[in-house]
């Protein structure tokens, strides 16, 4: 209890728990026999993802200042990651403000096509999407390799470098999925798009949400 308390006081909790409740609520659309209870639960999934989106409105001063920081990623050991951050540094930078303008289009505030802003919008989050799969995927590599070399570690090292093994290829899974229902919000026609139901959507993203919550809760259990 004490471990939730203090993640729901971050920004990061709150929104990880509205994710959460939103796609589970799009779980239970699977449930109910009438279609109002239907919409009632869709109603309440669409509130839980535009509040969201209103705390992700404040995000473009911390994104910036983030890549300002980052720089060019001298810090950074492996090139490969090191471009792979730079570029997801950019990405992000341009994606919050097209989520912005969506968000005051959707609102009647911007006179816009809505449509072509969301899909532009969805593109780059499927992007920034594949380029942290790739860098879980590059990461896990690495730490194999690391413990491929167990005469260099002793039995604490390995420990934790399993442990970091076991959380890339969470954050590997947690992409795949998250990959997987945003392709189903793009036009018809791409891929698998508009082919998924409210609830197949809802099941990959309570799954990705409750991947990711364990995997914030165990790391806190374990600095504590």
């Amino acid at each position: 209890m004490e471990l939730i308390t203090d993640y729901l006081e971050t920004y990061e909790g709150r929104d990880k728990f509205l994710r959460t409740l939103s796609y589970t609520s799009k779980l239970l659309t699977i449930i109910p026999r009438s279609q109002e209870n239907v919409n009632k639960i869709k109603y309440f999934s669409s509130q839980m993802s535009d509040c969201r989106v209103m705390l992700r409105l404040f995000d473009d001063i911390p994104t910036i200042y983030y890549a300002y920081s980052y720089w060019n990623g001298k810090q950074e050991s492996d090139s490969l990651l090191r471009w792979l951050n730079i570029v997801q540094n950019i990405l992000d930078i341009v994606y919050s403000p097209i989520e912005t303008v969506c968000w005051l289009g959707e609102h009647k505030l911007l006179k816009i096509n809505i449509d072509k802003w969301d899909n532009v919008s969805t593109w780059f989050w499927i992007i920034s999407l594949y380029i942290s799969l790739v860098k879980a995927m590059r990461k896990r590599h690495h730490y194999c390799k690391l413990k491929c070399n167990k005469q260099s570690l002793n039995k604490a090292e390995v420990e934790r470098v399993d442990e970091k093994i076991n959380n890339e290829t969470l954050t590997c899974v947690r992409m795949l999925l998250d990959i997987t229902y945003a392709i189903s919000y793009l036009p018809d026609g791409i891929l698998w798009a508009g082919k998924f139901k409210t609830w197949h959507v809802g099941a990959l993203g309570s799954l990705s949400s409750i991947i990711s919550l364990y995997q914030v809760f165990k790391k806190q259990a374990s600095d504590k």
